[in-house]
């Protein structure tokens, strides 16, 4: 049995209508910015392309405290405590109690719709689109910031996401491994991103790796023009009715909408009467409509929204220590809160507490309480040493119109001659 098919139902299910699991994206941090992408140095215009590798990203590379908008952190790091919470409300109450809408009342007991309820207070499904989208603004910025050209920085962008994304994924494979006894085989393809069973919120790391190349390619090209933007994003609504349930489509309005943030005026996301509507739709929508794509839609548009006014400077309270400690270690705890639920879930769950509220409690509290120390390690040891030591990869092109070297205008003289 594993974990996600085991008595905590938290499942690892990817279907885009009703995504239980949850994601933390993949993006770097909350920084504006991304280590190690700058150029290696000068080109001469009459070199052929050529790959080159600088060392370890220098400390200098990753943008400066002073840059860093603390702000998404903090809303990254409240992301990830809501998915852990909210996964708590699904292990005590059940799939069917945590899916359902307004329309399923009449046929719930009482405990449960309060319990549904409740679990608003912590809408893990919300916490996926805010984390797509935040991706999708994060990377979208460090390409305006850097001026990523396809050929040059596609290596070194290929580079940094696998550095970010893998290494975390493979540590935090291990023990889920030894837990269920997991084959050699199986525990290689959970490390790998290739399969899930293991660990059922790996889909969301799998959209992540797909969709930060879609994310590149179009950054390379449209160059940041707003119309193209606009069209791409047209053109990915259009084509999700044609791939319903397939992850790598439905998602990629969330991310473009992302990167279409700082196009955007920071007084639209500032305004008091946008931000609240697009709170509430970001927390109502699937008690009121249920998972599927019209939640989706408006879930999307929330987080967008939410995560312009929090990039424009709203929301001091999440440029806070305890904001900012759960940001910095939300990727490792996203990963390891599954291991938090499988140590501390049999034992709560069998504990004669009586309500369902109190179960939900005493599960957050010891799973997080286990989650977090894993997460400290995992970040400390693991995620900042490996960030900071990837190599620098750029490709050298020549710039267009440049005259070939001496060298071979030397040889091909010499050809014409002997000739």
């Amino acid at each position: 049995m594993r974990f996600q098919e085991a008595s905590l139902n938290v499942p690892g299910r990817c279907q885009p209508a009703g995504t239980a699991t949850s994601p933390l994206l993949g993006a770097d941090a909350s920084s504006v910015g991304t280590p190690g992408s700058e150029t290696t140095g000068a080109v001469a215009p009459d070199q052929r392309s050529r790959v080159a590798v600088k060392g370890p990203s220098d400390p200098a590379d990753i943008l400066p405290e002073s840059k860093r908008n603390h702000a998404l952190d903090g809303l990254r790091g409240i992301a990830a405590l809501s998915v852990a919470v909210g996964h708590c409300f699904m292990a005590v109450g059940g799939l069917t109690m945590w899916e359902s809408s307004i329309r399923d009342f009449p046929r719930m007991s009482g405990t449960d719709i309060v319990l549904r309820l409740v679990s608003l207070l912590v809408p893990a499904e919300s916490a996926v689109m805010v984390f797509f989208v935040l991706s999708g603004y994060v990377l979208w910025t460090s390409f305006q910031r850097k001026n990523f050209k396809f050929v040059a920085d596609l290596p070194d962008f290929v580079c940094w996401r696998t550095y970010r994304l893998f290494p975390l994924a493979i540590m935090s494979a291990v023990p889920l491994g030894l837990l269920v006894n997991a084959s050699a085989r199986e525990l290689v393809l959970n490390m790998l991103l290739l399969h899930r069973s293991l660990n059922g919120v790996l889909w969301t790391l799998q959209v992540e790796v797909v969709a930060s190349l879609q994310l590149f390619t179009l950054w390379c090209l449209t160059r940041g023009v707003g119309w193209k933007l606009a069209v791409a994003l047209a053109l990915s609504i259009a084509a999700v009715p044609f791939f319903r349930g397939n992850p790598y489509v439905v998602f990629v309005p969330a991310f473009i909408l992302g990167a279409s943030i700082s196009l955007v005026s920071p007084t639209v996301w500032t305004r008091r009467s946008i931000l609240s509507v697009a709170i509430v739709a970001l927390v109502l929508t699937n008690l009121l409509f249920g998972f599927g794509g019209v939640s989706r839609c408006f879930e999307i548009l929330g987080a967008t929204v939410l995560v312009g006014a929090v990039a424009a400077g709203r929301f001091g309270f999440l440029r806070s220590r305890v904001s900012h400690f759960l940001g910095a270690i939300s990727y490792p705890f996203y990963l390891t809160h599954p291991i938090g639920l499988f140590l501390a879930g049999p034992v709560v769950l069998s504990l004669p507490l009586g309500s369902p509220f109190a179960k939900v409690f005493v599960l957050a509290v010891s799973s997080i309480a286990l989650a977090i120390p894993l997460a400290w390690v995992l970040h400390v040891f693991v995620e900042d040493p490996v960030m900071r030591a990837r190599p620098r990869i750029r490709v050298a092109v020549p710039a267009a119109g440049s005259s070939p070297r001496p060298g071979v205008m030397r040889a091909a003289a010499s050809m014409i001659l002997r000739n």
